[in-house]
């Protein structure tokens, strides 16, 4: 049976890598230090693989096509480059991901499936933060997030325990570690594609949504460009450090069943739209029941317009 050996939640902001430079030093320096150590604790661990859940920004999945879950099964994953990151490259372990899929869908999760699945900041940045050597395999499982309507947070843990049982099922004496990444309170300016205007910024992201920055053409692609920056410009991210606290707690508790209880309208008012993505977190926590959270770091940092944290699952 495959071993989970360690499994961490942590943020993946893009604004975090692209201005590092202007968070204050103190919240640059926890944060630092909080990557850190989940990066000694992953070596320490020594996985034979990285199972990571992240979302997608419409890089790579659109709205002609968008499943609620994909895994990455074969070939490399390939950064997109995008937040200002390099265009790391890892293997896929095949074998782990030929066994997930086949065994979630027996646990009746029908998964779509990728070949050489190229991943955004969504996958990259904890490579980045966390193991920037990108010597481990990967196997990728996307979630969407950005897309409603959303699966649920109740769906994301059950998916989380059937990966805990096929774990124990597939890939004898692997050792598996797992990294749910997104979130905590932060907004991002990708809104509601059922309820945009019908103006030229509405058709602009309509269309970004549906093709992707490698599909618009170059003015399109400057138009949305301009508006993510004046976004953060004007400082329209949404932190809630009593929400980010208050999922803290919860993971700190090992109750990690009252996520269960938090619906999409509930995480959009309180923590912004880029808070939906605490579904890869209640993925990686539903495949370590009895497990409680240990919060590494947090940081709400207004220059990165996000809630930074990290937790290990143990």
């Amino acid at each position: 049976m495959a071993k989970i050996v360690a499994a961490f939640g942590v943020t993946h902001a893009a604004i975090m890598v692209r201005a590092w430079e202007r968070a204050s030093q103190a919240h640059r320096d926890s944060v630092r230090a909080g990557y850190d150590e989940v990066a000694r604790r992953l070596r320490a661990a020594q996985p034979d693989v990285v199972l990571m859940v992240a979302s997608d920004h419409f890089q790579s999945f659109f709205l002609d096509n968008m499943p609620a879950f994909c895994l990455g099964v074969s070939g490399r994953c390939v950064g997109w480059g995008d937040g200002g990151l390099p265009r790391y490259e890892l293997a896929v372990h095949e074998g782990l991901a030929h066994g997930l899929l086949e065994g979630l869908i027996s646990e009746g999760f029908d998964l779509a499936f990728a070949r050489n699945l190229p991943l955004d900041h969504a996958f990259m940045t904890p490579v980045h933060m966390i193991f920037p050597q990108a010597d481990l395999p990967l196997v990728p499982l996307f979630l969407n997030c950005n897309a409603p309507p959303l699966p649920t947070l109740g769906r994301c843990l059950d998916l989380g325990a059937a990966l805990g049982r096929v774990l124990a099922q597939v890939e004898p004496d692997l050792r598996v570690a797992l990294i749910g990444t997104g979130g905590l309170s932060h907004e991002v300016p990708l809104l509601d594609w059922r309820a945009l205007p019908d103006d030229q910024t509405g058709r602009d992201w309509l269309q970004f949504m549906s093709a992707g920055r490698q599909g618009v053409d170059p003015q399109t692609q400057q138009r949305v460009a301009d508006e993510v920056v004046r976004w953060g410009r004007e400082g329209l991210g949404r932190i809630d450090e009593t929400f980010d606290r208050e999922l803290l707690g919860w993971m700190q508790a090992g109750d990690y069943g009252r996520l269960a209880g938090l619906d999409a309208a509930t995480i959009a008012r309180r923590a912004g739209n880029g808070g939906q993505e605490i579904r890869t977190w209640a993925t990686v926590m539903g495949a370590v029941p009895g497990t409680h959270g240990e919060p590494l770091f947090y940081e709400a940092v207004p220059e990165w317009l996000t809630g930074v944290a990290g937790v290990a699952f143990a």
